[in-house]
Parts: structure tokens; sequence; C-alpha cells
């Protein structure tokens, strides 16, 4: 309790926030820190590649080892052409060119050889990154260092967060770290007349990720600000906040709209708004929530039934019945966090297609950082210092029925939901055993903050991975590199690569998906989440490199010039998988094939150039002088028909594309960029480039942003500075 001196009145709790010594609230963080790193270690005993798991084996790090060896050569990678369908880094969106964090977290892929340390390193800072910016929001919004602390831990112990984001999709768990932070310095902005800069360094951060959820919790934080801005009649801050709302905003252009009109040609061109329940939940997986141990019905890559509770959020939830005067006097005070609580569950429980917006599970951390700083600013301002009888009867209560729920979600689960429902009745019950209520609220903090790693106890033991596949890849760098040491650049891979997973040696004969980015070598077969739809229609392969056995027929089919598409694509490699629907192979006539003990590996016995040139020319055309890079062909017209020929190049027709001297068609094949050029051209030089479409908006609209950012920064600082002189 504050301290009075016999002159001084009472001060209000959100008041005594800002009084709390800087060395307790850093004690009471190290603490929540700590907290983190026991459930996150304990997590590694049990599965020391927790943290390397599925779509960060096969995309995330192989993402991250690419990029960083295009900035150790001293460049930024927009496109590139021997990657095919998952070369168009700037719609691909998720690869964070722009990016620093990012950059960083790439280069930090090339300092050992141990990928899967160095991807554990990172998403353990990035877990602890997640409990920093949860305290401070959590503090920022009136809460004791203590109940803080304990937000701090709540909002990385998310199912959603544990066996989803941080196992595999790490986008999710790096973007919902830097969303408290961002929500965290937009408040302290608006509230406690602080810097802008920080907040516009975390939406630029956040928004260059590339992953769409968080920008939309950015607008509902915002639109929140705002309406409650209007309702004042508080016209300053609502223009404040349309201003600080347009920075993001504009990035967001700048981010999302080459993904956009880029779409088109791709799979992921639906508008369709429908719900076929893959990854949303519904209101009984919410009521289970509470127990760490529930499994719901969320259907997934899994099946109906699911294998994990990934709906779970904080097993505190029952324990606000302890202090439910705290609701009454924090309900102001957490409007914001109460909006986007309610918006994000609404999202979570909605259509599991919204257009291109897929699996709304994936905005449950949102759901659970609301939720954890709820928590702390309700317990502190009324956490009872007798905890009684009757009101842990009905938290118990509630956790029992939650606990049924769970039951009933899975009936065969009973053991381990008992289990958990048990170690959680326990727990609370030692409030009341203790008399932990009566000797204050910061030693009740310090137990619920162990008693939330006691709960998980259970989970951890009886779920100690993620849902998501374990492709078993190498862990070596060195050892990924040397599976391409005797291959040509031109690489394609035919067959099912997830079979690789069954035995860990058939990946010293090939790789898999963005692994191949090790390698620096141009591979065909990388990861893509815009799959080309024509190229991925004939050549029967999925986004992460997979095939149909009849892909290596397609690729060395002659059509009635004589042109294969293993032509057409500059290929230099063809893996093929061994396996029952692919019994034998021949080779080609102009190659020769190396049996392996997985794999077939044919060789072009004259190797070509690499992709992105120029493959072929229509009869009558001839060129000359060809030079190219990754984002543009320039050739000399020797000869041309006076009704004009095609030139066909080794690149997919990505939109985007530009001919000076020459004309845009339709694409061969239906993928391969395509030029026409006539006698017109002879004799002239013609510059094929590319672009991301709507560049020049996109650019615009990345340098409103810097201008609005600098222009707001200066006029606050100007603004605070006369505020000061006429003070004095």
């Amino acid at each position: 309790m504050q301290s009075l001196s016999p002159t001084t009145t009472a001060i209000p709790r959100e008041s005594s926030v800002t009084r709390s010594p800087a060395r307790r609230s850093g004690l009471w963080l190290v603490a929540s820190i700590v907290a983190v790193l026991v459930m996150i270690g304990a997590r590694l005993v049990r599965q020391p590649r927790f943290l390397f798991w599925d779509d960060t084996q096969l995309g995330a790090f192989g993402q991250w080892y690419g990029l960083g060896s295009h900035l150790l050569a001293g460049e930024l990678p927009l496109l590139s052409p021997g990657s095919w369908q998952g070369g168009n880094y700037l719609a691909e969106g998720q690869w964070g060119i722009w990016n620093p964090l990012t950059w960083l977290v790439a280069l930090s892929m090339h300092v050992g050889d141990n990928a899967t340390l160095a991807v554990t390193l990172v998403k353990i800072a990035f877990l602890v990154g997640l409990c920093v910016g949860a305290f401070l929001l959590a503090r920022s919004y009136g809460a004791d260092p203590w109940w803080a602390a304990l937000a701090g831990f709540t909002a990385t112990a998310g199912g959603q967060t544990i066996f989803m984001d941080s196992p595999s999709w790490v986008t999710g768990l790096q973007t919902v770290t830097l969303f408290a932070f961002l929500w965290w310095a937009l408040k302290r902005h608006l509230d406690d007349g602080m810097s802008p800069i920080p907040y516009f360094v975390f939406s630029y951060l956040l928004v260059t990720i590339g992953y769409v959820f968080a920008v939309l919790e950015i607008a509902t934080v915002l639109l929140a600000l705002l309406a409650l801005a209007l309702i004042a009649r508080d016209r300053r801050r609502a223009l404040r906040i349309v201003a600080l709302g347009a920075f993001p905003a504009l990035l967001a252009v700048f981010v999302y709209l080459p993904g956009i009109l880029t779409a088109p040609v791709t799979q992921r061109s639906g508008s369709d708004i429908l719900n076929d329940q893959f990854l949303n939940m519904d209101l009984g997986d919410l009521a289970t929530s509470p127990i760490a141990t529930a499994v719901g019905s969320v259907r997934g890559y899994w099946g109906d039934l699911l294998p994990v509770p990934l709906a779970y959020v904080t097993w505190l939830l029952p324990l606000l019945v302890l202090a439910v005067g705290g609701w009454r006097r924090s309900l102001v005070t957490l409007r914001v966090p109460i909006v986007v609580l309610v918006v994000t569950l609404a999202l979570v429980v909605g259509p599991s297609v919204i257009g291109p917006l897929r699996y709304p599970a994936r905005m449950m951390p949102y759901a659970v950082l609301a939720v954890a700083v709820c928590i702390a600013v309700v317990f502190s301002r009324s956490w009872p210092y007798r905890v009684s009888v009757r009101r842990v009867a009905v938290a118990g209560l509630v956790m029992a029925v939650a606990g049924w729920l769970a039951w009933a979600a899975q009936p065969a689960s009973w053991h381990i939901v008992l289990l958990g429902s048990v170690v959680q009745l326990a727990v609370l019950a030692a409030l009341l055993w203790r008399r932990l209520g009566a000797r204050g609220p910061q030693i009740a903090a310090a137990w619920l903050l162990v008693a939330s790693l006691i709960v998980l106890a259970p989970q951890i033991a009886r779920y100690p991975t993620s849902p998501l596949g374990n492709f078993n890849v190498p862990s070596s760098v060195s050892a990924m590199k040397s599976v391409a040491n005797d291959k040509a650049d031109g690489i394609f891979v035919v067959g099912d690569v997830y079979s690789l997973q069954k035995d860990p040696r058939s990946y010293r004969e090939s790789l898999i998906a963005n692994l191949w980015y090790t390698t620096g070598k141009d591979v065909a077969s990388v990861y893509t989440v815009l799959p080309f739809t024509r190229y991925a229609q004939d050549l029967c392969v999925d986004l992460r490199g997979w095939t149909c056995p009849d892909a290596f027929a397609t690729l060395f089919a002659s059509d009635s010039a004589g042109h294969t598409i293993a032509d057409d694509m500059a290929l230099n490699t063809v893996i093929v998988i061994k396996g029952p629907d692919i019994p034998s192979i021949t080779a080609p006539d102009g190659w020769r094939v190396e049996d392996g003990d997985f794999t077939w590996t044919l060789h072009r016995i004259t190797p070509v150039d690499r992709a992105g040139g120029v493959v072929r020319t229509a009869d009558g055309v001839d060129i000359s002088d060809v030079s190219w890079d990754a984002s543009q062909v320039t050739f000399r017209v020797d000869s041309a028909p006076e009704q004009g020929g095609d030139v066909v190049f080794s690149r997919l027709a990505w939109p985007g594309y530009t001919a000076s001297g020459a004309r845009i068609v339709d694409p061969e094949r239906g993928f391969l960029l395509t030029a026409n050029v006539t006698s017109a051209q002879v004799g002239q030089t013609v510059t094929v480039r590319f672009l991301p479409p709507g560049w020049t908006v996109e650019l615009v609209a990345a340098g409103g942003a810097g201008v609005l950012a600098l222009a707001y920064a200066v006029w606050f600082g100007v603004s605070r500075r006369r505020r000061r002189v006429s003070v004095r």
C-alpha cells in the first residue's frame, strides 16, 4: 500500500504507477522474463527443435539465409527470375525486404553453421520481446509492476503463439511482439506527451514485415482511439490520431500493393467470403480457453479434431471474479483493449476466408495480449487483501465448467483435461490455504506467476510439439550447401519432396522448399505464397515444390517446334524423387542421369545460361548483344518480319514488365514472358524492364509516409518547446 504523510491526501492508483521505483519495476520485468525463459526452456528440453518446425524449416530459415546472402553482397533482392514462382519477393510480401529488423535476423543466419540454434535464439529473443512489450503496455494502462509482470508472461503463453507462431509461423510472433511496442508507444505519445518517434519506428518495422493481420490490429487500435476522441469532441486529438494513422496506412500501400496487383495471375486471386471452418474458432472453443490442456474441434491440417490446446488464452480468466470491483473502476481505462479484444474475437469466430485473408485463428495472440493487459489493470485496481472463500469457489466453478466443456469437445482427452483442471484448481485453492491475499498483492502476483508455470507443466508434458509437420531437415548449413556442389544453376525437383522427411539421409541428395537458398543456386522449387496459376497448373507443382509424377514428362515434352519447358526454363539439373509413383526414368537426349539412393539426378550435358535471358525467338527474328540482370533484359534487333515476331524469355510473366522498343504480349505457354518486335525495330536496342506493378504509387506512398512522420515529429517538437517556454 502507498504510504501517506500526515499532510498529504490519498493519491489515486493511476498516479501511483508513475511513482513506482524504476528498480522495483525492473526487477518485476526480470522476473517475468525469467518465467518466459523457464517455460520455453522446458519445451526445448522436451523437444530441442521445438522452435525449428514446419514452415520455419521449409520457409523462414531459408528465406532469411537467402536475404542475408543478398545483403552481404550489397543488394536488396526485388526479383529472382531463376526462383520462378517463388522469386517475386515484393509480391510475396513476407520477405521483409524493406525491414531493418529482418535484415538483422537474416544476417544472423550466417554467423554459425547450426540452423536450429540460430533460429531458436532469434525466436527466444522475440518471445522475450513480447513479454517486455506486454509488460510496458500494461504499465502504460496503470498496472502495478507485479501485475504487469504477470501480463508479460501471459502474453507469451497463449495457444496460438506457443503451438503455431513460435514453432512455425514466425511472422506472427514477430508482428504481435512489435504490435505490443507500437501500442505502448502510441499510448505514451497521446496520453503522456512523449515523443512520437518510437511509434513511427515500431509502425514501420511492423508493417514492412508484411503480415497483414497485424495491420488490421493497428487499424483497430487507431479507430478505437479516434472514435473516443470524436465522442469526447476533442478535435485536436482526433486530428492527431488521423495523422498518426495515415503513416501505417501509407506504408501498407507501399508494402501490400505489389501483391494485390500481382494476385490476378496467381492462385490467391479469389475474392470470396466463405467459411470452410479451417483454422477459425467457435464460441465453444473460446469457452475452453481457461484450461491449459483443453483441445477442441478447430479444423486444420490435422483434420477436424484439434491435437493441441490452440484456443488456450490463460488460466487466470476465472480469477477475475476475485476482483469484481476492479472492473467497474477499470472500464473507462480499458476501453481500447476491450475494443481490440472484441474485434479480434469477432474475426476469429468469423468466416475462415475473406478474399486473400485466411486462417483467422492467427489473430488469437492479439486477443491474448488484450486479455493480459485487462487482467493486470483490473488486479491492480482491486486485488482483494482477503481472498474470500465464496469468490474462490465461484472462480473454481467457472474453471470446472470450462474443464467440462473441454472434455465435451473431445471426450477421449478426459485424462489430460482432468489433470490440467485439477492442477489449476489446486493452485487456485492455494490462495486461500496460504492466505496469499492477506500478505499483499505482490506476494499474490508472485504466486500467480509461479502458478502459471505450474499450470503449464501438464500441457508441456502432453503436448511437446506443434501439430504442424516436422520435416527432419538437417541443421548443418554446410551440409545443405553441399547438396548443390555438383549441380549447375537451374534446378527443378520432381516428385514427392515431402517423402524426404522419412529418412534424413535423403537430404544429402536433395533439399526442399526454401532450404535451397542456402546453396546460392537458381532453384525453381522454392517456397511461395503466390503460386503463378498457369505455371503451377502446367507443372502440377504446389507452393513448397511438390509435384505430381506427370511433371517429369511435362518438363521434357517437345512442342511442334521442338521446344521443351526444361529448355524454356533454362534448367540444367532435374532431381527426381524416387517413389512408387515414379518407378524409373529415362534420360532425355542431351541429358545424363545419376542414380542415387533416394533420387535420380539429371544433368544437362551442355549447360545453358541461367534463367532470365532470351531462350528463343520466332522465325524471322534475329537478335544480338543480349544482356540481362534480375530486373531487365536488353538486346539488339537484327531482323524481324514486318508483321512482327515474338521473343521469349526464361522468366515468369509477372505484372510489372514494360518494354522500350517492343510490345509485351500474351505469355508463351501461358506463363513465359514474351515481347513482340517488328521490322520497325530493326537496328534498335530493346529494353524489357521489371518494376513492381503500381511502383510509382508505392514510392509516393512511402515518400508520403516519410514526409508525414518527419513533419509530425518536427511539429510535435516545436509545440512542446513552445509549451515549455510559455510555462517558464
